[in-house]
């Protein structure tokens, strides 16, 4: 089916329907997941889903309303029936002296459409049931292999897919974007008893020839399980804390929640007077990059169909400006960012494409010699993270660091502060920046957080 064709009829019969403005997202998606156990098959599941979303726009004796509604039948009735559905919903809503009707964004242009499709042609998967269900039982095989200790296994799984989707508008802008992905993950148990402990490992990449081999993976997972083996609490302290690439995540997580135009609207932002102001040190620069070959999350334009450009999110320490769609960009009084996220039905959200934080030139073990007494972290629980505040406090397990090296390690530990003065206390950024999904990040050191232990 053409969903680019598919959008754009059904923008036709929404203004037949009596629709000002409209705008439309289709979705066609189509995977297969294999889960094994202990070298057998558990789980084959195969997914196809389609579907499109609607908004539309009716003029009011107060003002311009809109409704949003989504549907999986996709034939000329199904069409018809869903824009009658969203007028109808439409003309008894409330209006809104704000909103923005899908029409007069920065879209990017034929030219820039037909660029991006020569630079980024569809790469399939690569992969197929058998090859799929061969990486994991390789991966599972490898980490039970690993160490005696390695007792048990959570299972292993690989999944594939190809996704396409269209979006319209009623300013005549139409493209789709298409994007195939394979993932390859391990979770394994070492030790008996109450003293298991738990890890696991994990790529995925846009191709199965571009993930990391299954033996990498099952080994980095077993590895890390007996790594943790006769963990045990500690005593309260207040010390540096590292975290490593992919518990690093987590503070960009908290930092794109923070400034969220939307967030910053509703008063549920601790930064919502920040914009220009140095939050981080002068070392610290974090880009939000559209068009990265290893980012998971290249794109052109966002889900309201405005162009996304690179930009720094965080330059030299200092926020640059807040991430917005175009209802948010307007109520605020600044530009579009180009970051709107847009699903089938609701309201438009707020999203990053790949972010990269810009490494240090440090190795892990270097930062551990500098930092000489500390801890890393190499796992979160929890979530208690105030967005109004910034107050953090999280469960926590990871390793001591003693005299520049790791030692014991931990775990029933809560590790808490303010995200503000976290973000000020970056002492030190590791030359280990990892990509995990869309984001490229590297080992990252907090001079001074609080330890709740025994």
């Amino acid at each position: 089916m053409n969903l680019n064709k598919t959008t754009s009829q059904l923008l036709d019969y929404i203004r037949l329907a009596g629709a000002k403005h409209a705008d439309a997202i289709a979705v066609n998606s189509v995977g297969e997941s294999i889960s094994v156990r202990h070298g057998k098959v558990e789980t084959i599941e195969g997914e196809h889903a389609q579907g499109i979303g609607l908004r539309g726009f009716v003029e009011t004796n107060k003002g311009l309303a809109f409704a949003s509604a989504s549907s999986s039948d996709l034939s000329d009735a199904g069409l018809k029936a869903l824009a009658q559905q969203v007028v109808d919903m439409a003309k008894i809503s409330e209006p809104d002296p704000d909103v923005v009707p899908p029409i007069g964004a920065n879209h990017p242009s034929q030219q820039d459409l037909d660029i991006w499709q020569q630079e980024h042609p569809h790469i399939a998967h690569g992969w197929d049931t058998e090859a799929a269900k061969a990486a994991a039982l390789s991966c599972e095989a490898t980490a039970l292999a690993y160490d005696k200790n390695i007792a048990n296994s959570e299972g292993a799984s690989a999944a594939f897919g190809d996704d396409y989707k269209a979006y319209a508008s009623s300013d005549g802008f139409i493209a789709g974007n298409q994007r195939s992905s394979a993932s390859l993950s391990v979770s394994v148990i070492a030790g008996e008893g109450e003293k298991m402990q738990r890890d696991y490992a994990w790529h995925s990449a846009f191709a199965a020839h571009d993930l990391r081999d299954a033996l990498s993976i099952g080994e980095e997972a077993a590895r890390r399980a007996c790594a943790r083996l006769g963990s045990k609490a500690i005593s309260s302290r207040t010390c540096p804390v590292v975290f490593e690439p992919r518990i690093a995540t987590s503070i960009l997580g908290h930092l794109i929640s923070a400034i969220n135009g939307r967030s910053v609207l509703q008063k549920r932002s601790f930064l919502e007077h920040d914009v220009g102001q140095s939050l981080f040190p002068d070392f610290f620069t974090l880009q939000e990059n559209v068009n990265h070959d290893s980012g998971m999350a290249n794109r052109l334009f966002d889900g309201e169909g405005t162009r996304c450009n690179t930009k720094n999110i965080i330059e030299s320490g200092v926020l640059t400006g807040f991430l917005t769609d175009r209802y948010a960009a307007k109520r605020l009084g600044i530009p579009a960012s180009g970051n709107a996220s847009r699903g089938l039905t609701g309201d438009i959200g707020i999203g990053t494409s790949n972010l990269i934080l810009n490494p240090g030139d440090m190795s892990q073990a270097d930062i551990f010699h500098d930092i000489q007494n500390g801890l890393l972290v190499t796992e979160l629980m929890g979530f208690g993270i105030n967005g109004v505040t910034g107050d953090y406090s999280r469960g926590a397990a990871g390793f001591l660091i003693e005299n520049g090296v790791l030692t014991q390690p931990v775990q029933e530990i809560t590790i808490a502060g303010n995200l503000r003065e976290m973000f000020a206390n970056i002492s030190h950024l590791g030359n280990d920046a990892t990509w995990l999904g869309s984001m490229a990040v590297p080992s990252l050191a907090i001079s001074n957080m609080t330890i709740a232990g025994q």
